[in-house]
This record gives structure tokens, C-alpha cells and sequence, in this order.
């Protein structure tokens, strides 16, 4: 059984905005540990040599597969814009817990109103 053609583009195309974003998360979560200075050196070289992976990457994809070519470029361009969302949310929300205390990560103190029922 063959995959059509549409599918197949569909799948190609999540599947490379996918390895891209996960490669991006990756580096950003080490450079997260790094000094500034070299965490931005870190994470601009990531995003040139990443964005020349993908070039090499689609223009494989596109020669090796027979893929609907609008099918491919929509899906990458769709999951790749909400992936990359998802993962500066995620990456935000690690930097905030980062900079809480210890002692507020645990629970959550609401300051005590008086005349109220809890």
C-alpha cells in the first residue's frame, strides 16, 4: 500500500518543522545555563547552522519523494509557527520558575484578607 501523495507531504512536513523545533528547544535549554554573552553566541550559531540544515532538508525531501509540494509547504509552515510558539512559552515559563524562590515553587501563599470566608 502506497501513501498519497498529500500525506505524505503532510507528514514529511511535520515531521522536519518537528526535528527542527525539538534541535532549537535543545540548545536553548543548554544556552539557558550558560552566561549571556555565550548563550546568545550559542543560540544565533544553532539558528544558522539549523536554518541551513532545513534548506537541505526540504530540497531532499522535495527531489528524493514524490510529496504534493502545497500540502508540504503548508503543513511546515503551519506546525512549524505553532511549534515555535509553543516552545517560547515553554521557555519562558522555565526562565519565570527559574527566577523564583525555592519556597514559593512549592505552594502558593495568598495573602490572608480579613472578613473573608477561606
Amino acid at each position: 500500500m502506497e501513501a498519497s501523495p498529500v500525506l505524505l507531504g503532510i507528514v514529511m512536513g511535520f515531521l522536519l518543522s518537528a526535528v527542527n523545533v525539538a534541535a532549537g528547544l535543545a540548545v536553548a535549554r543548554r544556552a539557558q545555563r550558560l552566561p549571556v554573552n555565550r548563550a546568545t553566541t550559542l543560540v544565533l550559531t544553532a539558528m544558522a547552522l539549523r536554518l541551513l540544515a532545513m534548506v537541505v532538508l526540504i530540497v531532499v525531501v522535495l527531489t528524493t519523494f514524490e510529496v504534493n509540494r502545497l500540502a508540504f509547504a503548508l503543513t511546515l509552515m503551519v506546525s512549524f509557527f505553532v511549534m515555535v510558539l509553543v516552545e517560547s512559552f515553554f521557555l519562558h515559563a522555565r526562565h519565570e520558575k527559574s527566577k523564583t524562590p525555592l519556597l514559593r515553587r512549592r505552594r502558593y501563599r495568598r495573602a490572608r484578607v480579613p472578613f473573608t470566608v477561606w
